[in-house]
């Protein structure tokens, strides 16, 4: 790849968070060079899949790792399509099974001067994002309000998704600048369907007959419905709304890298 600057490596686990950079499709599991400094990897989900991508871009030579996307609100005061700027990412695994969370696995402060000039862009427009504090990665969705609080409670993290902790981990052992950008899609007092989660794929894909199954046999989660789609549509609004305003440098600083 010729490369003019400094160049970027993001991964995106579903579909509409790799689209944000490009209407090209990108096939699951794949990488799209989108311009000669971005390259967009469409990993799918988990800490798993998300390594993968990681070293994938490291392989292909980029500069610095974004872990984008959408991310499950932890924090009380974050509404859909909050962005979220994480100081820092722990790495949580799996709780015991007692269902408690022990000590995490890791710690990962993002890169300090990338994160403050990405914060500094958005505020200067208006978006005042919640900056301070940490967001959580877990091997698994957490998708009742019950399991939310309880994950909070043991790491004080404002939100949690499932890719961050293996991004970090392959940036720091590369000795490559990281940041995570990540949208509320769901807050810490809404529930996930049982029948959204059983029909949705690694790459995020869903079936529409798995869908159907489920909802016939919990019909009652269709309630759960209006609110999900409408704050899905709130975070990926709030994620192009990002690019809009950052541009694919996504406000990394030029000495970051240097």
């Amino acid at each position: 790849m010729t490369r003019h600057g400094t160049s970027l490596g993001v991964v995106a686990a579903l579909p509409f968070e790799a689209a944000c950079f490009t209407r090209r499709n990108i096939e699951p599991g794949t990488w799209r060079i989108v311009t000669d400094n971005l390259i967009v990897h469409y990993a799918g989900v988990g800490a798993a899949n998300a390594g993968r991508a990681a070293q994938s871009l490291l392989r292909l030579g980029v500069d610095a790792l974004v872990s984008w996307g959408i991310a499950g609100g932890l924090a009380p005061d974050l509404v859909a399509g909050t962005i979220v700027l994480p100081e820092e990412v722990i790495d949580a695994g799996a709780p015991d099974n007692g269902g408690n969370w022990q000590h995490p696995m890791g710690r990962y402060p993002v890169d300090p001067d990338w994160h403050g000039a990405l914060k500094d862009r958005l505020a200067r427009e208006g978006i005042h994002s919640h900056f301070r504090g940490s967001l959580v990665s877990t091997q698994t969705v957490q998708p009742e309000p019950q399991k939310k609080a309880a994950l909070h409670h043991a790491t004080r993290a404002m939100a949690v998704d499932m890719e961050s902790g293996a991004i970090a981990k392959a940036a720091r052992e590369a000795g490559r600048p990281f940041i995570v950008i990540r949208s509320i899609s769901d807050t810490a007092t809404m529930t996930l369907p049982t029948s959204a989660l059983g029909a949705t794929d690694q790459y995020g894909r869903s079936s529409l007959s798995k869908l159907s199954r489920g909802l016939l046999e919990n019909p009652g989660e269709i309630t759960h419905y209006p609110t999900l789609i409408h704050s899905l549509a709130k975070a990926k609004r709030g994620l192009g709304r990002v690019l809009e305003l950052c541009g694919n440098d996504l406000a990394l600083p030029a000495a970051t890298t240097e």
